[in-house]
């Protein structure tokens, strides 16, 4: 396979795979106990995307990051706003439904970049729920392994001086190693005191359970990269340059987190071993 060929299945592995997780966010929406309310996730629950994350499930894939990462960045994003915070850039954005949902205040500008297209797409799903933006939404259609979306992001408005509320949940797993640090870099030079970042990766331990063995066959037959495994995040944040609260599932579950609900044991089965983090710059 050429260089071209991998690199065209890796933006269709992470095209396709924003809408699985709105499917999944739609079935904990709809059960009687709900851990998330995602009521706009429905909308962008097409035949496809339906028929894509049965086939995800079906090779072993887990539902319980996609759900806590999204109830635990919820509640900490309205912390920041709260805290004074009005912009918010929501990185690899595909099916986040939050400028929808979440009622955020009018002043809040809230940004989202994803791969071109991938955002028109979601646009027209959710078109019967457009009155429900209350805040000023920017999407920009970009790759975010490459150097140009920074500035393509200042130019829509966004200013670095102010504090910012980061969003990169479901991307890392994505990358390559060298792309990860790249992003992380860029981030943390767009930011200023008071920022915040929200965000998920996957334990080292995903990686070496071999219950994970066949989803991460089929991740990447696919064309996911899906290499990274941490044992550490709030150190691997820390080094650079953010404080970091980090918590795998199993951890949540227990109670660590004082601000998250305890998710429910069927959302942290032993398998998912996942981080979410909270980070922040001093």
């Amino acid at each position: 396979m050429t260089n071209a060929s991998r690199r065209g299945d890796e933006l269709g592995a992470v095209k396709e795979t924003s809408f699985i997780t709105a499917v999944i966010r739609a079935m904990e929406n709809d059960r009687p106990d709900p851990y998330l309310v995602d009521p706009c996730a429905g909308l962008l629950s097409t035949p496809r995307s339906r028929a894509m994350a049965e086939e995800a499930l079906a090779a072993g894939g887990t539902i319980g990051s996609v759900i806590v990462r999204a109830r635990f960045g919820d509640l900490a994003l309205g912390r920041g706003v709260a805290e004074g915070i009005s912009q918010v850039v929501c990185l690899a954005a595909g099916g986040d439904t939050r400028a929808w949902r979440l009622g955020l205040p009018p002043g809040t500008l809230f940004f989202e970049i994803d791969l071109p297209g991938q955002l028109e797409a979601k646009e027209a799903l959710l078109e019967p729920v457009r009155d429900r933006l209350t805040c000023r939404r920017v999407a920009l259609g970009e790759d975010l392994r490459g150097d140009t979306w920074p500035g393509r992001l200042r130019d829509a408005g966004h200013e670095p001086g102010r504090p910012t509320a980061w969003i990169v949940e479901g991307l890392l797993p994505y990358l390559r190693v060298e792309e990860i640090n790249r992003l992380v870099a860029q981030v943390r030079e767009m930011s200023s005191s008071g920022s915040m970042l929200l965000v998920d990766a996957p334990h080292a331990d995903f990686h070496r359970d071999p219950a994970n063995a066949s989803f991460l066959a089929y991740m990447r037959s696919r064309g996911s990269a899906f290499e990274l495994g941490l044992e550490d995040f709030g150190g691997f944040l820390g080094l650079r340059g953010w404080q970091a609260e980090a918590y795998t599932l199993g951890e949540l579950s227990a109670g660590a987190c004082a601000w998250l609900p305890a998710p429910p044991e069927r959302l942290c089965p032993p398998n998912d071993h996942h981080w979410t983090a909270r980070a922040r710059l001093a």
